[in-house]
């Protein structure tokens, strides 16, 4: 499908294929209609919680970024984005339409890139149950994780390292030389290729270097 990415308060429909349909404009705008009516409503939420003041500061950063991060995922599967050539324009277009309330900064410059783009990040973890991402740290211990990009382009890494950091309440600092490791034995390896059994082997004791 097409997205809808306003540019100069003008309608810019984007797809991968570089041909946009009468149909995919109307489902680009159903899908722009509702990510304005739900984040409208996502911040509202917030306000109400107490979990964001009205200085944007947040009181519990973990918990809003996988709220935001659960939300897009339930409006991408809404539409059958995750997974298409034209994902990557659906987490580009978030930029245009969360409250600077919640994200305040200015888009990255990596921002388009899936393993960069910070909405994408927290819908990646979101794809966890709240009680396990809970039992794995705060915001700061997530945000060294999803910072490695190597360990969620296999999503059996990504839950191999979440059951090794789960109800350890470990500190950010205290899980680095363990993601450290993790990532350097997995550079350049096409993980996908390998069977469950040998993707265990090459991570054969890197849990060792946790406390």
């Amino acid at each position: 499908m097409a997205i809808l990415i306003p540019q100069n308060n003008q309608k810019v429909y984007i797809s991968s294929t570089g041909i946009v349909s009468d149909e995919e404009k109307k489902k680009a705008d159903l899908l722009d209609a509702d990510l304005k009516k739900e984040l409208n409503e996502f911040e509202r939420r917030l306000l109400t919680e107490k979990l964001l003041t009205k200085n944007g500061v947040k009181k519990d950063s973990l918990k809003v970024w996988y709220m935001l991060g659960f939300l897009l995922n339930k409006i991408a599967n809404k539409y059958d984005i995750l997974g298409t050539t034209d994902e990557v324009y659906y987490w580009q277009t978030i930029y245009n339409y969360i409250s600077p309330l919640i994200q305040k900064k200015q888009p990255p410059k990596n921002y388009k890139n899936l393993f960069k783009n910070h909405f994408r990040l927290c819908a990646y973890m979101a794809i966890k149950d709240w009680n396990t991402v809970r039992d794995v740290g705060n915001w700061a211990v997530w945000r060294d994780i999803l910072d490695n990009s190597i360990l969620l382009k296999d999503k059996r890494v990504f839950d191999l390292v979440v059951e090794a950091l789960k109800k350890k309440q470990y500190g950010h600092k205290e899980i680095r030389p363990f993601l450290h490791e993790t990532r350097r034995r997995l550079t350049k390896v096409e993980t996908k290729v390998l069977s469950q059994d040998e993707l265990r082997s090459k991570l054969s004791g890197v849990d060792k270097l946790l406390p």
